[in-house]
């Protein structure tokens, strides 16, 4: 059933209250395991909030606003586990783009009709899948916490990335490489990657 705009509203203001709640009840939580925040950013409270809320985003269609990844890593120097736990995000949303935004382009083109070569398409497809990490943006952590535990630095990361730009810079590449391979028409190209 549609709801309306005010029960949209009301819904969405609740939500973001049980957010906040529970970002200030988790970060609790964390500080008593020992972590804190790297010192000139947000308090970790209202980094959980931003991780929260990012979560909750939708567009006006209803769908994620955003691919939200949270990992956590450790090594013995701050750099290294902060660097490790930035590599599992982006290699997590990688996943969420891959699923998300190149499964729909896959079913389309499972179901398509018409299309001359599409086991040439598919390779090039499942070819570019595994380059997704490579091709994502600049991504700046949501949620970015710390804690020392005698010669190791746990690192808690959360990473989000718009779903919105991870569209358009796979339609954009995945046009390029089905241009190049040669196997598939600029029309069926079209038809292929409109997926919204």
């Amino acid at each position: 059933m549609a709801q309306t705009k005010k029960e949209k509203k009301a819904t969405l203001k609740e939500l973001k209250g049980k957010a906040i709640k529970e970002a200030k009840r988790q970060a609790k939580l964390l500080r008593k395991e020992g972590y804190s925040e790297i010192p000139g950013d947000l308090p970790m409270d209202l980094q959980l909030e931003n991780s929260y809320f990012a979560k909750l985003a939708t567009d006006d269609m209803g769908n994620p606003k955003f691919f939200v990844s949270l990992q956590e890593s450790k090594a013995e120097s701050f750099a290294a586990a902060k660097q490790t736990a930035y590599q599992l995000c982006l290699n997590e949303i990688a996943t969420q783009v891959g699923s998300e935004v190149i499964g729909r382009v896959q079913t389309k083109l499972s179901n398509a009709e018409g299309i001359e070569d599409a086991t040439s398409a598919t390779e090039v497809i499942g070819t570019y899948q595994n380059n997704v990490s490579s091709r994502l943006g600049r991504t700046t952590p949501v949620v970015l916490i710390k804690r020392k535990e005698g010669n190791l630095t746990y690192i808690t990361m959360s990473l989000k990335y718009p779903v919105s730009e991870a569209e358009r810079i796979v339609k954009d590449d995945l046009r390029k490489e089905l241009l190049k391979s040669g196997s598939v028409e600029e029309g069926e190209i079209d038809a292929l990657l409109d997926i919204r």
